[in-house]
């Protein structure tokens, strides 16, 4: 456990490093502004599917996101083996849950735009570089863990559940978490808990 606070508290020192002049900092790269860390946007994908059906959807999961698809349905949901034939069917009534879509609506509503994470890990990412050569930024993406695992970790892989990250004020959370817990989940608590989670399971 103390081992854990001091690697937070590292962590939160980084960042706050980083963070300054944050607001006058660019890239410019063929005349335009652009973060170094894309974050893919894995729940936009799942979202087409559960509330179109959309089969392109479906094919981008399974090719695009082949290994978000695979965690996400036997670790994070644990609704089965990613190749049962039912287990699609099944995700898609899991998400059309009405208490899954209320988490899918404020998603939507306060994740639009996440420019803003995008250049907190690039700077995160770039200082990490700089103190270990070896390290390797990893791969991010975004999901909707319907509540379960906040952050999402396999080899080069990081996964965000922006559904954990919606406020500490946000309704449904007052039914699930303490006070304590929910100061916690909002979205200046991103890139901490991602880098921390991160550089953990790397030892």
């Amino acid at each position: 456990m103390k081992r854990r606070h001091v690697l937070f508290c590292m962590i939160l020192l980084l960042i706050a490093a980083c963070a300054v002049g944050l607001w006058g900092w660019r890239m410019m790269r063929n005349g335009r502004e652009e973060a170094t860390v894309h974050i893919e946007r894995f729940d936009w994908v799942l979202d087409e599917y559960v509330s179109l059906g959309s089969g392109t959807a479906l094919h981008r999961m399974n090719t695009e996101f082949p290994q978000q698809t695979k965690m996400l349905i036997e670790d994070v949901l644990e609704l089965g083996e990613v190749d049962d034939p039912n287990v699609e069917r099944e995700l898609r009534q899991y998400y059309l849950d009405s208490t899954v879509q209320v988490l899918l609506d404020e998603v939507h509503r306060q994740y639009t735009d996440v420019s803003d994470l995008e250049r907190d890990f690039t700077r995160v990412f770039e200082e990490l570089k700089k103190q270990d050569p070896s390290f390797r930024a990893p791969r991010v993406y975004t999901q909707i863990s319907c509540l379960g695992q906040s952050i999402v970790v396999n080899d080069s892989l990081l996964g965000i559940s922006l559904d954990k990250y919606l406020g500490a004020d946000f309704p449904l959370y007052q039914e699930f978490y303490t006070a304590e817990q929910r100061r916690q989940m909002q979205r200046s608590a991103i890139v901490t808990d991602a880098v921390s989670t991160y550089l953990q399971a790397r030892k």
